[in-house]
């Protein structure tokens, strides 16, 4: 059902991609699922290294997804791929992360060809900072938290607290130990004496 949507749109990625066609058309005939609760798309690679839907028969290889793991994949790109489980062929496995994380979506490109240069370029622009906010609202949220946890509860101590708090300790341990000497001293002095 979702297979040939999907296969329609890593098309068109692909379409400017010529080494990533011919990375996948080295897997040409193979069959990959990805398993994503609940869908499961199943595609076929064709010889010129573009996608098709497929049955969901014997698979080449299985990655399964969680939702999380597609977030990240999409903001980390390839290191995230780690995180999806794999069965089956592990080498058309790496083809494909390869491929998905290095892949990338002129959106802009694309927009402009329905809307004109100006309108997609603004558009593209106001997406770009409604997909940063969420990564401005956390850094913010972990300065107030963190500022009312050292300024307002006092439960943590700020860097300059700890180094004031370090050296403080450093200061005792030193006279301490002058102290300890003093007192061997003095017990050597009254025993010898």
């Amino acid at each position: 059902m979702f297979a040939v949507p999907f296969s329609a749109f890593v098309n068109h990625l692909l379409a400017p991609a010529a080494w990533a066609r011919e990375s996948l058309a080295a897997h040409a005939g193979k069959t990959a699922v990805f398993d994503l609760f609940p869908f499961r798309i199943a595609v076929a690679i064709d010889p010129d290294g573009t996608l098709r839907a497929a049955s969901e028969g014997a698979a080449a290889v299985t990655i399964r997804l969680t939702h999380a793991t597609v977030l990240q994949i999409l903001a980390e790109g390839e290191d995230a791929w780690r995180k999806a489980n794999v069965e089956g062929d592990t080498e058309f496995a790496a083809v494909i992360s390869k491929v998905a994380a290095n892949l990338r979506w002129d959106v802009e490109e694309d927009l402009s060809r329905v809307f004109g240069d100006i309108a997609a370029h603004r558009v593209a622009e106001a997406g770009r900072s409604a997909a940063a906010w969420p990564r401005q609202a956390a850094r913010g949220l972990a300065g107030n938290v963190a500022e009312y946890l050292t300024e307002e509860t006092h439960l943590l101590v700020t860097p300059l607290q700890a180094a004031e708090f370090v050296r403080d300790v450093d200061e005792v341990r030193d006279a301490v130990e002058r102290l300890d000497k003093r007192i061997d001293h003095l017990q050597r002095q009254v025993r010898g004496g």
